[in-house]
């Protein structure tokens, strides 16, 4: 999974090289939180990032050159690496070239011609801001968007993160819940995903087989088995959704109904044991062991 980089959020620029590599440190260590968290692995910057403007006097060329932390240097450096903000397919570029687009808030320091804020919206990825103005800590970006063959503008918003408290807060966790499900294709960022605080969670290979065939076959049904697999770590054994039961002699077994087809339906079955759930079985009637 990315992040898209708001390049706006260097404004307004600052004066000295040590001020915007306490902005990159910081930023970084926001970066290294979203990947232990959810898995995400890389930053799209604009392509021409190298020419962008870092301080009031230097490029980023210029600036980096100033670092005298080699590990720094090479973490940064190694950031600006494909895709890009600006590699988007035909598609999506129609979508993007299409439109102009500006930030709504007047208390933006820059608000005309974004490119990563508009990208993030098309590819329904949040934005990371580097913290050089309190406006850029806003958790959802407003912007408009204005097409010459369309009656009215558009007004929509972007999920953006400037500290790592912004990863657990309301607006982002939305964004979990909206777009990150399109995203989960390994065992690894769905346990990311369901973000369990209570538990450690195993998800065996035949779960999985069958998750993914859900995913394919209904979207609808995909959707609510995420849905119960977030209210197993709230309601384990009794109720929440999918009127959970405990089985009878059967230790640690329970389960939630997904469907309430005849004559048995489809059930997700898990087991908690040790501090650990494992998820079993997402078709079938009380799959177990």
């Amino acid at each position: 999974m990315e992040l898209i980089c708001n390049e706006l959020s260097l404004y307004p620029l600052v004066n000295s090289s040590q001020e915007a590599e306490n902005y990159f440190r910081n930023t970084l260590k926001l970066f290294e939180k979203c990947q232990e968290k959810y898995g995400f692995s890389h930053i799209r910057f604009p392509i021409d990032f190298k020419k962008q403007n870092i301080t009031t006097t230097q490029t980023f060329i210029d600036w980096i050159g100033t670092i005298t932390n080699r590990n720094l240097k090479d973490t940064i450096i190694k950031l600006l690496r494909p895709p890009f903000t600006d590699d988007l397919n035909e598609n999506e570029l129609v979508a993007f070239y299409q439109s102009e687009y500006k930030i709504i808030d007047e208390t933006a320091p820059l608000k005309d011609n974004p490119i990563g804020l508009p990208v993030a919206h098309i590819l329904s990825k949040p934005t990371i801001s580097f913290n050089t103005h309190n406006f850029w800590q806003t958790r959802k970006i407003n912007l408009e968007k204005t097409n010459a063959s369309e009656n009215e503008n558009l007004h929509f918003f972007v999920h953006n993160i400037c500290f790592e408290d912004d990863l657990s807060k309301p607006e982002f966790l939305e964004w979990t819940d909206i777009s990150m499900i399109r995203m989960i294709n390994t065992k690894e960022i769905l346990i990311k995903y369901l973000a369990f605080t209570k538990y450690q969670v195993i998800i065996t290979d035949n779960f999985w087989q069958q998750f993914i065939e859900w995913q394919e076959e209904n979207p609808k049904l995909y959707k609510y088995i995420l849905l119960l697999m977030k209210d197993v770590q709230m309601h384990p054994f009794t109720g929440g959704m999918g009127q959970t039961e405990n089985l009878k002699n059967r230790g640690k077994e329970a389960s939630k109904r997904i469907t309430n087809s005849y004559p048995d339906g489809h059930r997700l079955s898990y087991t908690i044991e040790n501090n650990t759930v494992t998820f079993i079985a997402c078709k079938g009637h009380y799959e177990f062991h």
